[in-house]
């Protein structure tokens, strides 16, 4: 994998998005990074051209701080994502969005002692205001999120969301009732349902997906899974309502961590390829990395 010049690009970026130049943020420590770059594709092969498209930078505690993704041709950042921790927590405390350099929604999250999502607080964020479009508060049976209730600025109720999940954790049926007018779920979602396959392990092996969306359009999706030896999941197929294959995607592994995503169309032609490449930087001032894997 190769990435030539734009790691200088990257770096830069790094820089200004790290050192609190860019909505005074504080200083984040860098320690790992994660490379995704997509390869060039040429008469259903793979070139030796490539370009990052993500990376995902950590601290020392693992946890994914910032996001930046780039446009391949221009190696641009075309978004990135800021996640806030307090002390050694391991869930973000406050995530921010950016597209094209400019900050457009926040969300706070509060959170149970056995660490399940209490509530989250989503703020959209135009030049010159923030508006309080929702608070979200989370019921559960279990660890499973069974009912949400969205309220606004005011404290009225905006919507809420009934769900039922089967024993291993899986959303079955969504439905959103008592919608406000002049609001929407956060992802537009007003119902879903998923139908699910097993197999003697356990493992999720095919999944139809139902969304009916707030603008009247409904999808349905259906894909179809299986695992290597070490129970990882090796292929995803996309299929079509005759169970025929649409894409199918391939992920290899290096010690356990996904390495190479292949994915090939209807026709077992390769139409995309993307490579992960794992780095460790040992001291703060990151001259010396080390690729783990």
């Amino acid at each position: 994998m190769k990435l030539g010049k734009s790691i200088l690009v990257f770096f830069f970026i790094l820089f200004l998005s790290l050192s609190g130049f860019s909505q005074n943020r504080p200083p984040q420590q860098v320690r790992r990074v994660i490379v995704t770059s997509r390869y060039e594709i040429k008469d259903g092969k793979r070139t030796a051209k490539s370009m990052a498209v993500r990376q995902d930078i950590m601290d020392s505690l693992y946890r994914v701080h910032t996001i930046l993704y780039r446009d391949y041709n221009t190696q641009q950042v075309i978004a990135h994502v800021w996640h806030t921790f307090e002390g050694a927590g391991r869930l973000p405390v406050k995530t921010q969005e950016f597209k094209d350099g400019n900050l457009f929604r926040t969300t706070d999250f509060s959170y149970s002692p056995d660490s399940l999502v209490l509530s989250k607080t989503v703020y959209y964020i135009t030049p010159g205001d923030t508006l309080l479009y929702a608070t979200l508060k989370y019921r559960y049976e279990g660890k499973n999120p069974v009912r949400i209730d969205a309220y606004n600025a005011s404290g009225k109720r905006i919507y809420r969301v009934n769900s039922t999940f089967n024993n291993k954790g899986l959303e079955l049926l969504r439905e959103v009732k008592k919608l406000r007018k002049g609001f929407l779920p956060v992802d537009t979602i007003i119902s879903l349902k998923n139908t699910p396959a097993y197999d003697s392990l356990g493992r999720l092996v095919y999944i139809e997906t139902e969304r009916k969306f707030a603008d009247g359009t409904k999808t349905v999706q259906r894909y179809k899974y299986s695992y290597n030896k070490q129970n990882l999941k090796d292929t995803i197929e996309t299929l079509d309502a005759n169970s025929k294959v649409i894409y199918r995607k391939t992920m290899e592994y290096n010690k356990g961590k996904l390495k190479f995503i292949s994915t090939f169309d209807k026709d077992g032609v390769l139409i995309d390829f993307e490579a992960l490449r794992y780095e460790l930087y040992p001291s703060r001032n990151r001259q010396n990395r080390i690729i783990e894997y």
